[in-house]
C-alpha cells in the first residue's frame, strides 16, 4: 500500500476507532450492558491501536515536534506514570485482586456469619445491616451472611463484599 493510500485511510481509520473506544468505554464506566459492548471496547480497541500508529507513523515529523514542547512532555509522562501505576496498584475487581488467594479468602468473608463479618469491619451486625440498607441492599432478619444479602437482592456477591469493606 503506497503512501497516498495509507493516509486516506489513517485519520478516518482513527476517528472511527476513537469513537468506538470513546462510546463502549462510557458505556462500560456507567455499567451499561448492552450486546457485545465490552467484546467491541476489548477487542476492536486493536483497531484503534494500529490506527494511530499508522496515523503517528504518517505524520511523524508533526508528531515527534511535540517531544521538544515541555507543556507535551509533561503531559505524556503524567500519562506514562498513571499507565505504569494502574499497572502496579492491585485491583478490588472480581477476580483481579493480584494476590494469591485473594478469591479464596473473599469466598469467606461472603460466606462467614454476619457476626464475624461485622467483627472484621469494625462494627456490629446492627451497623453492617445499617450500612447495606443505605448502599440500597434489602437485608432479610434471616440473612445469615453476605452470599445470602447478594443472592436475596440478585447481587454479584463480589459487590456486595466491596461495598461493605469499600463502604468506610
Amino acid at each position: 500500500m503506497d503512501t497516498n493510500t495509507l493516509r486516506r485511510w489513517a485519520t478516518p481509520l482513527t476517528i472511527g476507532a476513537f469513537l468506538l473506544m470513546a462510546v463502549t468505554g462510557v458505556l462500560m464506566f456507567f455499567e451499561i450492558r448492552l450486546g457485545l459492548v465490552k467484546f467491541a471496547h476489548e477487542w476492536l480497541g486493536w483497531i484503534m491501536l494500529l490506527a494511530v500508529g499508522l496515523h503517528a507513523a504518517l505524520h511523524w515529523k508533526s508528531f515527534s515536534r511535540y517531544f521538544s514542547q515541555k507543556s507535551a512532555v509533561t503531559i505524556i509522562a503524567v500519562f506514562a506514570v498513571v499507565t505504569v501505576a494502574a499497572m502496579l496498584i492491585p485491583s478490588n475487581e472480581q477476580g483481579r485482586s493480584g494476590r494469591p488467594g485473594g478469591m479464596q479468602a473473599a469466598q469467606v468473608l461472603m460466606s462467614a456469619p454476619l457476626e464475624q463479618v461485622a467483627g472484621i469491619t469494625g462494627t456490629t451486625v446492627e451497623g453492617l445491616r445499617a450500612q447495606l440498607l443505605g448502599s440500597g441492599l434489602e437485608v432479610a432478619e434471616t440473612a445469615t451472611s453476605l452470599e445470602d444479602i447478594a443472592k436475596q437482592n440478585q447481587r454479584n456477591p463480589i459487590d456486595v463484599l466491596n461495598g461493605v469493606i469499600g463502604g468506610k
